[in-house]
């Protein structure tokens, strides 16, 4: 096998605009968004069927509304995944740092 020679040229550098198009689309798919919308989802489904499920199915766990109260868990913690992701979206790096990193990775020194 052949090495290859690490390339010359430089790395493609996005604009200011590009930048900034990147984020806005990196937030439509946050992972946040989308856990919170999962979890609203089933936790409004379970809320209802606590809510107007039959009265043997609601008590059938030592007399506790299982559905409704994990239905409401299930809502809270959706409404703290989605506020978090929208008080705090991904931004683009600041243009005299962009390219470097976060600095928080360390790498063994190669042997």
């Amino acid at each position: 096998m052949s090495e290859q020679a690490p390339s010359d040229e430089p790395q493609e550098q996005l604009s200011d605009e590009e930048e900034l198009e990147a984020a806005r689309q990196a937030n439509k798919f946050d992972i946040r968004r989308i856990i919170g919308g999962v979890f609203l989802v089933y936790g409004i489904l379970l809320t209802v069927m606590g809510i107007v499920g039959s009265h043997h199915i609601k008590t059938k766990a030592a007399g506790i509304n299982v559905d409704l109260w994990t239905g409401i868990g299930m809502v809270i913690f959706a409404v703290v995944m989605i506020v978090w992701a929208l008080t705090r979206p991904v931004q683009p790096e600041p243009p005299d740092t962009r390219g470097q990193g976060s600095g928080r990775l360390r790498r063994a020194p190669a042997t």
